[in-house]
């Protein structure tokens, strides 16, 4: 019995993107109808410096060509190699300098994992499909049958990650004033990091000028 596994546990934001990620929960803050941002500051937490640097910049150029400013994170909050480089004061005055009353922030959530199972092909198609075995004779369409039992299935893993997006304004008087936003998204077995992350991006600004979340 053959199996097929994924190669490797993706790193933390080289999971959050994959092609054709949706948006398939959103959230708003009670009374919340959209707001014009000055300059909007995108984030993806990822330790994959591809896969962030393909996200926040192709939101970045998503977001301009719409007319709205936003900038990607690296030179704001360079890569680190360990939490203690980073804490909540510094991210704070590092948006506060640089003049950003938006935030974007991707980040992974959960993980889920199960085993596909993918059987073996039959050689002939059911009599009510239209192919049938007329013109075979029986002795290609036993044959046919026992190759279809013989032939091993093949099993892999199959992976889904969630992912929630945020948007915080900035400028709020306070944290709890601070969230105005947030939509999630089940990425199903990731392949190639970069054009993921892109595809994660297009689908993150539509959701956010289908519903004016920004404007």
């Amino acid at each position: 019995m053959k199996r097929l596994k994924s190669v490797a546990l993706l790193s933390i934001v080289s999971l959050l993107f994959s092609c054709g990620a949706t948006m398939k929960h959103t959230w708003s803050k009670e009374g919340y109808a959209g707001k014009h941002f000055e300059k909007i500051l995108v984030i993806g937490a990822s330790r994959n410096l591809e896969s962030r640097s393909t996200f926040e910049n192709t939101t970045v150029k998503l977001l301009a060509e719409n007319g709205i400013t936003a900038e990607n994170s690296l030179s704001v909050l360079p890569p680190i190699r360990d939490i203690n480089e980073i804490s909540e004061e510094r991210i704070i005055k590092a948006v506060k300098d640089g003049n950003y009353d938006g935030v974007i922030i991707a980040t992974l959530l959960d993980i889920n994992t199960k085993e596909i199972t993918q059987i073996g092909t039959p050689m002939y198609g059911p009599m009510y499909a239209g192919r049938g075995y007329y013109g075979y004779g029986y002795g290609r369409y036993i044959y046919g049958s026992y190759n279809y039992m013989y032939t091993p299935d093949y099993y892999h893993e199959q992976k889904t990650y969630v992912v929630e997006t945020r948007l915080f304004d900035a400028t709020a008087d306070s944290v709890k004033n601070a969230l105005l936003w947030s939509g999630q998204s089940d990425i199903t077995d990731p392949s190639s990091y970069e054009a993921g992350a892109a595809s994660y991006a297009k689908t993150l600004v539509n959701s956010l000028l289908k519903y004016k979340v920004v404007q």
